[in-house]
């Protein structure tokens, strides 16, 4: 068994490749840190859909991922990105997912439904969105 990795972050410019860079990162330390293949899959997922976005929607500063594996009985993701142009709600309990013919609007309501709570804050021009998931 690996010992917990304490609170990790990495910093990625808003570049498609980072989805794929950070979606390494992630998984590796949910891996490292013991976490069951449900939940680093589901996790692998959940940093997709939200650096895509973050990439997609953001203002081009830095996307910052980070991984907790050390609070007892969680694990969590962040990511937080530059915003000036769309933001998503910042109630995630809006989030659905969307039909599957559509071709946008189906990554937020994912995330909502891998996840046992999410919150979604504006700090200092900047959105993070916290994700967690039971151990």
């Amino acid at each position: 068994m690996s010992a917990p990795v304490d609170l990790l972050m990495r910093s990625y410019p808003s570049l498609p490749p980072s989805t794929h860079a950070a979606r390494d990162f992630v998984v590796g330390e949910l891996r490292r840190a013991s976490a069951s293949d449900s939940i680093v899959n589901d996790f692998e997922l959940i940093v997709s859909e939200l650096v895509t976005n973050s990439v997609q929607y953001g203002n081009g500063s830095e996307i910052v991922v980070g991984v907790d594996a050390v609070t007892v009985g969680w694990y969590a993701v962040s990511v937080s990105s530059g915003v000036e142009r769309q933001m998503p709600p910042l109630d995630p309990r809006s989030w659905t997912v969307a039909d599957a013919e559509m071709r946008n609007g189906r990554g937020l309501g994912i995330v909502r439904t891998l996840t046992d709570d999410v919150s979604v804050a504006v700090n200092d021009g900047r959105l993070v969105i916290v994700c967690r998931r039971r151990h």
